[in-house]
């Protein structure tokens, strides 16, 4: 991912969305960590999913609020994210927009809505793409973690199957196992892949090795 003079982010509504976040947690560490991830990941999977950049700016704004609501309530987050994302005037959204990032942080967590069932959105909204890009959220939220050291990922695609490497500490890698290789917040990506996700957590020294 190209890095731009404002770092990870590429826009001013990113600029926006960041210091809005930044206001209602206190720190904005692992929304930057997805936005680093879901990018990586929107670059491996576009040739299948046939996403475009209107998606990857979604994908980047949600990655960067979707946890918004845990200055409200840590168990009822995602609902409260979406209320708060619908409310603000921090970011410059059209409707469509805001309607969309209110459905991506409202369902990044928890089960998935049967098609037609999505809160938030309206009936003639675009639902396929919408849900492409809640599955790489999806995904790219459950590969870092605020209660586990993040790992240094090391993702590839070959076919129709992604591989997840995550290297970390000695001292994290029991915790790290049981975090980072959970499988529900996979099976939305791995829907739209047709394949199975691979997810392997490793030590650190193995890095060198693998790079």
């Amino acid at each position: 991912m190209t890095l731009t003079s404002r770092g990870l982010f590429a826009t001013d509504c990113e600029v926006s969305a960041a210091r809005w976040v930044q206001r209602k947690l206190g720190d904005c560490h692992h929304e930057r960590r997805v936005l680093a991830i879901a990018s990586k990941l929107f670059d491996l999977t576009r040739p299948h999913l046939g996403l475009g950049m209107a998606e990857c700016r979604m994908l980047r704004l949600a990655a960067l609020t979707h946890d918004v609501g845990r200055c409200i309530s840590e168990k009822d987050h995602p609902e409260e994210g979406a209320k708060l994302i619908l409310a603000t005037t921090a970011m410059d959204l059209s409707p469509f927009d805001r309607r969309a990032l209110a459905f991506l942080a409202c369902h990044h967590r928890g089960g998935v809505p049967t098609p037609m069932k999505e809160l938030h959105l309206r009936p003639l909204d675009p639902r396929r793409p919408l849900r492409m890009v809640l599955a790489l959220l999806r995904v790219a939220d459950a590969l870092d973690s605020r209660v586990v050291a993040s790992p240094q990922l090391l993702m590839s695609i070959n076919g129709r199957k992604l591989a997840v490497r995550c290297f970390v500490e000695d001292e994290h890698y029991r915790d790290a196992r049981r975090v980072y290789r959970r499988r529900k917040k996979f099976e939305l990506l791995e829907t739209y892949l047709g394949d199975s996700i691979e997810v392997s957590v490793e030590r650190a020294q193995r890095m060198a090795m693998a790079g």
